[in-house]
């Protein structure tokens, strides 16, 4: 498998798909936005968008496997793209500039290839396997140590009506009140490459899907990052991450396991 060639073709996907996105954004409708469930948006764009990118990944890799956000399907063994078409749905929607294109690619349940587009910025994260990571062609690494107070630390609201909500404000508070700066900006695979760049120190998140982790955790293990799950499950099936710089996530799990994760 060729993944300097596969990256290259994620990447132009990746780049076309968000100039849709951008002009797509500036006439979007309301008939254009539904919710699949409380807090939880989505758009025609996303649907066409992901078909998109479903045939340009397929034609580059004809025998791959294909799972997306909004069309569903199941990671095996065998070579899988992943994707979120629209990250930040609802921020695309409001016209809020925090959202971005994802592509992984998976073997073996693992991801090899990660792009993330921001159409907002013209950033285009690209990381592969022994390849490195790179933003805009430069490459680029995690944030070194830090003393708590001197850290910035991201995470991704949960929804409304998550279950587990109670329990992330009390991870949320003692986030607050440990690290110097917290932000919030509903793109976690924005926030995962923001990490991989040295711009966040740690990231954490409950409740999310693969296809919001996949592209970031290449990013971050080629800029010397790391991620985690806090549940004890595999990577791509955790429903509890931390991210950051070896010792920006350490300090973020160190806030975090006084938590019961049962609540």
């Amino acid at each position: 498998m060729d993944l300097v060639f596969l990256l290259e073709k994620a990447r132009l996907a990746g780049m076309e798909a968000a100039v849709r996105i951008q002009q797509a954004q500036a006439g979007l409708k309301p008939a254009d936005v539904s919710q699949k469930a409380p807090g939880d948006w989505v758009t025609r764009f996303d649907r066409e968008v992901e078909e998109d990118l479903q045939e340009a990944l397929q034609h580059a890799l004809p025998q791959g496997r294909f799972v997306g956000e909004e069309g569903g399907g199941e990671l095996t063994d065998e070579p899988t793209w992943l994707v979120d078409p629209i990250d930040g749905t609802a921020n695309f929607a409001r016209g809020y500039p925090q959202y971005a294109v994802a592509i992984a690619l998976c073997v073996g349940r693992e991801p090899v290839l990660g792009v993330i587009v921001d159409p907002s910025r013209d950033e285009v994260f690209t990381a592969a396997t022994g390849l490195g990571a790179r933003l805009n062609g430069r490459a680029i690494t995690c944030a070194g140590p830090r003393l708590p107070g001197q850290c910035l630390v991201a995470t991704v609201f949960p929804k409304p009506g998550a279950p587990f909500m109670d329990g992330y404000l009390a991870e949320f508070g003692r986030v607050l009140k440990t690290f110097g700066q917290v932000r919030r900006s509903g793109a976690m695979a924005l926030e995962l490459a923001y990490v991989a760049a040295g711009r966040v120190d740690a990231f954490w998140e409950r409740g999310m899907g693969a296809w919001d982790a996949a592209a970031g955790a290449v990013l971050l293990r080629e800029a010397g990052a790391v991620m985690r799950a806090m549940d004890g499950l595999p990577l791509l099936q955790s429903r509890m991450l931390v991210a950051g710089s070896p010792a920006g996530a350490a300090l973020l799990e160190g806030v975090l396991k006084p938590h019961d994760k049962r609540s």
